[in-house]
């Protein structure tokens, strides 16, 4: 049961680590973003965001700013 339990933390502090975007995307121009005032309810004007991630909205508010994004995410 310890192991277990252990296993068990182990497997959600790793999802709850945040997400390395480059491994799959091209680095994000926080700069033209950031002057652009996008934010995660913003994406899906000029991304097709909500089809290929699904976001944690309780750490994730819609008016959180790329900047913000930039804080956690690379």
């Amino acid at each position: 049961m310890k192991y277990l339990t252990m296993i068990a933390a182990l497997a959600f502090a790793g999802s709850a680590m945040a997400v390395d975007c480059t491994d799959c995307h091209e680095k994000i121009d926080v700069t033209m973003h950031t002057e652009e005032a996008a934010t995660i309810a913003t994406c899906n004007d000029c991304h097709d965001f909500n089809d290929a991630h699904e976001l944690d909205m309780d750490m994730h508010t819609p008016d959180l700013t790329i900047a913000e994004c930039a804080d956690c995410h690379e």
